[in-house]
């Protein structure tokens, strides 16, 4: 994991020249995709009216003014960053008692911090249990179990005692089966007859 955070430490550092004042290549790479759609001798109008006149050496002072503060901030964060490598590789390597005697000192700072301020616990207690407890519970016995489950096994036992009660009809006996048609045959001519 480390070797993996120092590829990206050092892939940041680099990336980070890459918009350096003075020459920012990749905001003169981009340029053409941000600029208004115009009609090219128009730019180029413009720009020759802007180098002429006196606004053009002011806007170049503010420029290098800016170029400047740019400059200054990169050098403070820099610096800052570089006191922070050595005050760690001092602390963690040089003088490991001065972070064994903090982790004593401020025991619940030190469980906070080694817990990820229980986010995990968090997440998992708010997010993952109430989505599991849904699942099994809704979704699982509630839905799955008793509406699905319930309307195909619903479906299999009116066919199952269905099949019981035509398979007694079924005796395999042609005597059997005259003597129920005509049962039916005078069922339906006294029902007519009847009316």
């Amino acid at each position: 994991m480390a070797l993996a955070l120092i590829v990206l430490a050092i892939g940041s550092v680099a990336a980070g020249w890459i918009g350096v004042p003075g020459r920012n290549v990749l905001a003169e790479w981009l340029h053409p995709a941000f600029e208004a759609p115009r009609a090219a001798a128009a730019v180029a109008a413009e720009r020759a009216a802007a180098a002429a006149g006196p606004a053009a050496a002011e806007g170049e002072a503010a420029g290098e003014s800016h170029e400047a503060l740019e400059f200054t901030l990169m050098g403070v964060s820099t610096a800052i960053a570089v006191a922070g490598i050595w005050f760690a590789y001092f602390v963690w390597v040089k003088r490991r008692s001065i972070a064994e005697n903090a982790a004593r000192e401020f025991a619940p700072i030190h469980r906070l911090l080694l817990n990820k301020y229980y986010v995990d616990e968090i997440y998992d207690t708010a997010v993952v249990q109430p989505i599991k407890v849904a699942s099994q519970e809704g979704l699982w016995r509630g839905f799955d179990v008793k509406v699905i489950d319930g309307a195909v096994n619903g479906a299999a036992a009116i066919v199952n005692s269905s099949a019981n009660v035509l398979r007694r009809l079924q005796t395999g006996s042609v005597k059997t089966y005259a003597g129920s048609v005509f049962v039916g045959v005078v069922a339906i001519l006294a029902y007519y007859l009847w009316l």
